[in-house]
């Protein structure tokens, strides 16, 4: 792999999951098959999926280390997403920042021949290269820079350099040339503001000679950047409204179907005298009393290939289901159902997946959800050891959490909405007005 295809993963990765998956997380063989496929990157190497998954956590710890602004965040199980699945100005930071690579790119070019050299010999230090020394200007048989990398301490290698401030793209012949002119146990580099042919890389990744390495014009003006040599990044202050902060999560939940038992009590929860840490309102979903997965699997898949706004959430919901006519109302899905469940995450104006969510999208599988929901929402696996001592009304089922948790819950609705995802999960049932586990969770 060379250095220019290695700057490539880093732009292939974010292009890909902006693309076709802006608000979720993908595993990084699979933003290596799409990049690949869309020609994103070229690689010869065997093992390209590794590269990616390298190049994206070395990103990481970079940006981190420097205190930048995160360009992905690691979701864990090799899935990474977009730290900031869209662009709030509509794309101007971007165009901003490649007129000025472009900019730097021109004043490069104009440079004077030596100062160029002291550059790269800049750039160099700043990358972790020590002793560079720029060499005479005449007489210095074809190596414009040396330096040494010393590699954990343990190890130096010594890297002799020719730098070409060339419009025309550098030849094979040029690799050979300096090959020939390195000295004992040296390494070669040829930094270039051009590109490189197809027969200088095939020469630089000989297997059977010393391996120089090639940076071309796009991978220099990179790390120019990226190291802040030539340029100077301001942070820019971007206000936007975090809808999801400001409604409360024990919102009171709508009488959305007069004929569904489980969603006309109008409801609010208290905290009271609840001291954990889990959430503890939770509203069903639309679509029908059996439907509430269904309905919560597309608004989390459509978070994953949107990243939306909550104003464009909202106005989905009520779009998607006849009976949701209310902004008030869908945003309360949003807020009330995904939100308490740890499945999304407001990124500024926008939702995104969260780690629980992308672990539940891999499979949907209700036994992941149930988990999900006993981890962060207060009640689910009370009820479950509850009725483990036999079938309940949800009024004892309330009697019993309220002594549990400490909740004050005005009414049995919490309990009944939380019974009525355990149905949909398959967990328990409902008969004559009492709540049983289910013969397969009784069973396991």
């Amino acid at each position: 792999m060379t250095a220019n295809q290695a700057g490539t993963f880093l732009a292939a990765a974010e292009e890909v999951l902006r693309k076709h998956s802006p608000g979720a997380p993908l595993h990084y063989a699979r933003l290596t098959e799409v990049a690949i496929s869309e020609d994103l990157i070229e690689t010869r190497g065997s093992t390209p999926a590794q590269t990616m998954n390298v190049q994206i956590n070395l990103d990481i710890r970079k940006r981190s280390r420097l205190g930048q602004a995160p360009r992905f965040v690691a979701y864990g199980r090799g899935l990474y997403g977009l730290a900031n699945p869209t662009d709030p100005l509509g794309g101007a930071i971007d165009r901003n920042n490649k007129q000025v690579r472009i900019r730097l790119r021109e004043t490069l070019h104009e440079m004077d021949p030596r100062a160029f050299e002291h550059l790269i010999g800049e750039l160099l230090t700043t990358l972790g290269f020590e002793d560079v020394e720029v060499t005479r200007y005449s007489g210095d048989g074809g190596i414009d820079v040396r330096a040494v990398l010393t590699v954990g301490g343990v190890t130096d290698v010594r890297t002799a350099v020719q730098v070409k401030r060339w419009s025309n793209s550098v030849a094979g012949r040029t690799v050979r040339e300096l090959r020939g002119g390195l000295g004992p146990q040296e390494r070669g580099l040829i930094v270039t503001l051009s590109t490189f042919t197809r027969d200088a890389r095939s020469e630089a990744e000989a297997t059977d000679r010393t391996p120089i390495t090639l940076i071309d014009g796009d991978r220099l003006i990179d790390l120019l950047v990226d190291n802040g040599i030539g340029v100077t990044a301001r942070s820019v202050s971007v206000l936007e409204l975090d809808e999801g902060a400001l409604l409360p999560a024990d919102e009171d939940v709508p009488q959305e179907s007069p004929e569904d038992s489980l969603t006309t009590t109008v409801t609010s929860s208290r905290r009271s005298r609840y001291a954990g840490e889990k959430a503890l309102s939770m509203w069903p979903l639309p679509g029908g009393r059996l439907a509430w997965k269904d309905t919560l699997d597309a608004m989390l898949h459509y978070v994953a290939e949107e990243a939306p706004t909550m104003a464009e959430a909202v106005q989905w919901t009520i779009d998607t289901f006849d009976r949701v006519a209310s902004p008030k109302v869908g945003r309360g899905y949003w807020v009330s159902v995904l939100r308490p469940f740890g499945l999304i995450r407001t990124e500024g104006e926008h939702l995104a997946v969260t780690p629980d969510g992308a672990a539940y999208l891999e499979s949907c599988s209700s036994h992941v959800l149930l988990a999900i929901a006993m981890k962060n929402v207060a009640g689910f696996e009370e009820i479950i050891d509850d009725l483990r001592d036999g079938p309940m009304k949800s009024p004892e089922l309330l009697a019993r959490l309220s002594e549990q948790l400490g909740v004050e819950w005005e009414t049995d609705a919490q309990v009944r909405f939380r019974l009525g995802w355990l149905e949909n999960l398959g967990v328990a049932e409902e008969q004559d007005g009492q709540w049983r586990l289910s013969p397969a969770t009784t069973s396991s």
